[in-house]
């Protein structure tokens, strides 16, 4: 993990994302790259996680990090999803934010989009798919398939996104509570985080089958 500070004064809005050399990779490609018109940063699985994707599953530490002592306060970040052939037939395009990364990623708090299963795509996606567009998760124990079992419908939402398309994801983070909206519309309510009140990094995070673009990173701390 680099050991820049980006935090900016508390209650302002400080945009850390610059070049693909800001950020440390794991498990992931960094690059920079253009994408629907806009200058950004592209992430993808290295060839080792994408197998290890297919052969035992995804939800795991692969995003490019950085090292910011971020505990309460706002995240926010441009993205766009985009399936790139390389996953299981099944991929929706799985990308999103990871905070309060622990050292050497062994824990981490995530949400993210199942882009394909937005509700702009055309046509949009049948149920249950549609009301499961975002997700929370905590690593190593409490990824998805944990939660629906356990707690069906209460970490994931539908949401208004769609493949191949920029979005703006925003995450208001205050102790154990979250709240995540997409271009400025709440979507999902966790008030348990796994994590919460702990500091930590920041990562781009992606799974499997997707080539996730980023711009626009912005941190405001509590």
């Amino acid at each position: 993990m680099v050991t820049t500070n980006l935090l900016a004064a508390k209650g302002d809005w400080q945009n850390t994302l610059g070049t693909a050399l800001d950020l440390v990779p794991s498990d992931v490609t960094v690059a920079a790259a253009q994408f629907g018109g806009r200058n950004c940063v592209a992430v993808n699985l290295t060839p080792e996680a994408q197998a290890r994707s297919l052969r035992i599953g995804g939800n795991a530490a692969t995003f490019a990090a950085l090292s910011a002592g971020f505990s309460d306060g706002s995240l926010q970040v441009d993205l766009a999803g985009v399936l790139n052939g390389k996953g299981d037939p099944d991929a929706r395009a799985f990308l999103g934010l990871a905070f309060h990364v622990g050292v050497q990623a062994k824990e981490f708090e995530a949400v993210y989009l199942r882009m394909a299963n937005g509700s702009k795509n055309s046509p949009p996606p049948p149920a249950p798919r549609n009301v499961r567009a975002v997700q929370y998760i905590a690593h190593p124990d409490f990824h998805f398939d944990v939660s629906r079992s356990r707690f069906p419908g209460q970490y994931e939402a539908g949401a208004p996104v769609a493949l191949n398309t920029w979005h703006t994801l925003r995450l208001d983070i205050s102790g154990k509570k979250l709240r995540a909206f997409i271009d400025g519309t709440e979507i999902l309510a966790v008030d348990d985080l796994r994590l919460g009140g702990k500091s930590g990094g920041i990562g781009l995070w992606v799974d499997d089958g997707t080539t996730g673009y980023f711009s626009n990173l912005r941190i405001r701390p509590a």
